[in-house]
């Protein structure tokens, strides 16, 4: 009678055949799920990368396209949304076919340059050496120049300094930080998680045994 009452009761019966110190089913999913997307984004993350910055450079030159064959109303959305990134003054903007592009000069060629340098970096394996911290001082310092003395009107800007500070900007960036990126994640350890549906406390998803490095007094 006492067990076909605790095997009609949830509470009791959830708790039958369950190892002590083990977590729930719905708590091992979760924390595989949580490996698998880490490990993912551990291996892929300068892919995901280039592939954004390849989405922002692509909208920006298919915006004066779209306008050219008539599509404004793909167009002007794009447009539009870019504006998050981009001031997209009409004055220091490319244009083609006579339809502005969907960022300025800068922008664009920061944008562009940096997806050229992630593409690099990916295709070398992230094997790509960074540039020691004065080299990319170096490279960002004639964009902070030109930008502030044009933002206080000392002087103005040409299309010319707009694209080369750009670029070396774009450049100097991708060159010092994803190496930069990649080598702290090559000394950071991916610790697999605790336990598998059905395997033992103290065991790995494997089913290996997770041994403590403290040592024992």
């Amino acid at each position: 009678m006492a067990i076909h009452q605790a095997q009609n009761n949830p509470a009791i019966s959830e708790g039958i055949g369950k190892i002590p110190g083990q977590p729930s089913p719905l708590l091992l999913r979760f924390e595989r799920g949580f490996y698998h997307f880490g490990l993912f984004m551990f291996v892929h993350w300068a892919t995901l990368l280039m592939v954004m910055l390849g989405t922002l450079v692509t909208l920006a030159l298919s915006v004066p396209f779209l306008s050219y064959f008539g599509l404004d109303a793909i167009a002007k959305p794009i447009f539009y949304n870019l504006h998050f990134v981009c001031a997209q003054i009409p004055s220091h903007s490319f244009y083609i076919f006579g339809h502005q592009l969907g960022m300025c000069e800068r922008n664009f060629s920061i944008y562009a340059s940096m997806f050229v340098g992630s593409l690099i970096f990916v295709l070398s394996k992230k094997r790509l050496k960074g540039i020691p911290w004065w080299i990319w001082l170096l490279l960002v310092l004639p964009l902070a120049l030109d930008g502030t003395t044009q933002m206080f009107g000392l002087r103005e800007s040409t299309w010319e300094l707009r694209v080369l500070t750009g670029v070396l900007f774009g450049f100097g960036n991708v060159w010092f930080v994803l190496p930069m990126m990649q080598k702290s994640l090559d000394e950071t350890p991916m610790s697999p998680p605790r336990y598998q549906l059905g395997s033992q406390p103290g065991q790995s998803e494997t089913g290996t045994p997770i041994h403590n490095n403290q040592e024992t007094v």
